[in-house]
Order: structure tokens, then sequence, then C-alpha cells
């Protein structure tokens, strides 16, 4: 059930980001505005998710964050159908990012409760990212013969789908420490946990500046079609799948700190992969981007779940996902900045930004548990 739900709501969430882009492009917002509405949604994301992180953990029952988050965001998705004016974008996003918020640290603190931790967040990772292909496929396919409002309303009853198997969902007892509370941000300043939130902010920072006027470069640079970049798009999440199990199996042999830098310092090659003026760059970048993913992400929710107590969990990997909103703030905003002088440039910036990130967290980061 709950690998489902992930499917479902991935696959419609991650749609809208590439069809919003194309929307605005068409009723004329400029490049800076369609990086600013990344940016709204990342600062909102980085608030949401601390702020419903640490009331799933005192409350202790993640079900009913993560079905009040599909319900309520899902109940905003068509307005995206009916708005004409770049400015509501960036006011609708905001609201649909602050229910959004609810999910990430409920679903991936019940993740952990998996016999194997990694195999639970494997299994996690893997469904959000087979989410994503099928969002990128179905563009792909929809907009051969749907315009855009069309398919923001055939991506809106996905979602929305998605809260039929979280109906089913299981969630054991957890018998509460309340010791635990004490201790949460003295842990994160004694084991150098706060360099992988900064690195995951800085990796954050490079992938989504990078990402977010990627639809519009595609389009200008290489003459893509809005199908064709759904199509180029989904290598990404293709190859996020196997990598999310190989990672997750190996993260069981190592700590899970060299999996995470190894995956940062993959996710530095995508933005200047996307510099070279070749047709099979992009490929090759998103193809990057997809196994760095795997790394990076099943490195850092094992390295946070293995020292945190359960019902810590929502807070750090909350606090996880909220450096990386905050970073997915700042990068869309650089990213408008820089891309009015050259891609070239705004590339090149994001990617140093990326690398600066792994050698944080190879740095500062303590080994061991």
């Amino acid at each position: 059930m709950f690998f489902l739900t992930n499917v479902f709501r991935s696959m419609g969430t991650m749609s809208f980001n590439l069809l919003i882009q194309l929307r605005m492009k068409e009723i004329g917002a400029t490049l800076f505005m369609i990086g600013l509405l990344s940016s709204l949604q990342g600062a909102m994301n980085t608030f949401s998710n601390v702020f419903w992180g640490r009331i799933s953990d005192k409350i202790g029952k993640r079900k009913v964050f993560i079905i009040l988050s599909l319900v309520l965001a899902s109940a905003f998705y068509p307005l995206y159908a009916v708005i004409n004016v770049p400015s509501a974008f960036l006011f609708v996003s905001m609201i649909i990012a602050f229910f959004n918020g609810m999910y990430p640290p409920a679903a991936m603190a019940l993740s952990s409760t998996a016999k194997r931790m990694s195999l639970g967040f494997s299994l996690y990772n893997s469904s959000n990212s087979l989410g994503m292909l099928l969002s990128r496929i179905s563009i792909g396919f929809l907009l051969m013969f749907m315009d855009l409002k069309l398919a923001f309303v055939f991506f809106s009853i996905v979602v929305a789908v998605s809260v039929i198997p979280a109906l089913g969902l299981k969630e054991e007892k957890i018998q509460k420490k309340k010791e635990e509370d004490f201790h949460f941000g003295r842990k994160v300043m004694e084991h150098g946990i706060w360099a992988l939130y900064l690195g995951s902010l800085l990796r954050q920072m490079g992938t989504s500046g990078s990402m977010s006027l990627i639809a519009v470069y595609l389009n200008e640079r290489f003459h893509y079609s809005a199908s064709t970049i759904g199509f180029v798009t989904a290598v990404n999440p293709l190859i996020q799948i196997p990598s999310h199990f190989f990672f997750g199996k190996l993260v069981e042999k190592t700590d899970p700190k060299f999996i995470s830098v190894l995956g940062i310092f993959m996710s530095s090659l995508v933005p200047f992969l996307m510099m070279i003026p070749e047709n099979w760059a992009p490929v090759l970048a998103y193809a990057f981007l997809g196994a760095s993913f795997g790394a990076f992400i099943n490195g850092s929710n094992n390295f946070l779940g293995r020292r945190f107590h359960y019902l810590q969990r929502g807070r750090a990997l909350g606090l996880l996902s909220s450096a990386r909103f905050l970073g997915a703030t700042i990068g869309p905003f650089l990213a408008g900045l820089l891309a009015e002088k050259s891609y070239s440039l705004m590339f090149s910036t994001l990617g140093l930004a990326v690398l600066s990130g792994g050698i944080v967290v190879l740095l500062f980061t303590k080994d061991g548990d």
C-alpha cells in the first residue's frame, strides 16, 4: 500500500514541475519569474518540512499526516488548469508546498521502521523514482494530443488517487522515550551532522537551480519539443530505480556517509554535462543525475536513521528535506539571475556549488554511529 501511495503521489507531483515551467513560458513569464517560482516553493518547503516533522514526532501517528497531505494538496492542484496570470502560479504553489511538507518527514520515518532500514528507505525512494519515471513518460505521450491545461487536470486526479492505498497503511505503535528529545540539537552539532545538512543544501542548490529552467533551456538550445523534453527527462528516474537498490544494498556494508558523499560528487557533473553542445549531453546528464541521487539520498537517509531514535526521525529527516528545499530556494533564484547573462555561467556556478557540498560532508561529518 505504501509503495503504491508513493508511486501515485510522485507521478502527480513530479509532473507539475515541468508543466508549470512550460505553462508559465506560454503565458509570457520571464526566466526570472520561472526561477522565482521554484525558489518560493523551496522556501515554503524549508519551513513546512521542519514544522510538520516536529509535530509528527510529538504525535507519533505518521499515517494521519500522509493522508492529510495528499487530500489537502490534491484539492488545490486543479487550480493550475485555470490560472492565466504568472503571479497566481506563485501563490497557489506556496499553498500546495505547505501541505506537501507534511508528507516527506512522516513517510520517511514510517519507512525507517522496516526490519532492514536500508531496504525500507530503498523501497520508499525507488517508489518515488518509479512515479517520477511514469510522470515523464506520461508527459511525453499526453502532450502529443493534449494541451497543458488538460495535463494539469489529469495529474491532479493521479495525486487524488494516491489517497486510496494510503487508507490501508499500517503503523506500529512505538513507545516514546522522552529523554531523547533533550539530545537532538547536541547530537547534530557534536557528530558533525550539521555538515550533512549543509552539504545537502549545496547539492540541492546546484541540481534544483540547473533543473529550474531546464525545459526552457532544452527547448531553446536543443530545440526539443515539449513531448521530447518529457522523454529525455525520464532518463533520470529510469536510472534512479536501480540506483536506489544498488546503493541501498551497498550502504549496509559501509558507512552511509561515504555513499552520500559519492552521490554529491557525482551530482556535480550534471551541470557541466548540460553545457556540452551535443544532443547526447542532456541524456547523459540526466543519467548521472539519476545514479547520483540514488547514492546521495540512500546514504543520507541511512546515516540519519542510524543516529536518531524513531521518535526523532521525523525531525531529523524533515530537517534533511528542509535543507534540500532551502537549496531549492536559493538555486533557482540564482539560476534565474545568472541565466539572464548566460546559461554557461549558470551551469558552471551551480556545478561548483555542488562540488563544495561534497567536500564539506567529507571533511566535517564524523564516521561511525
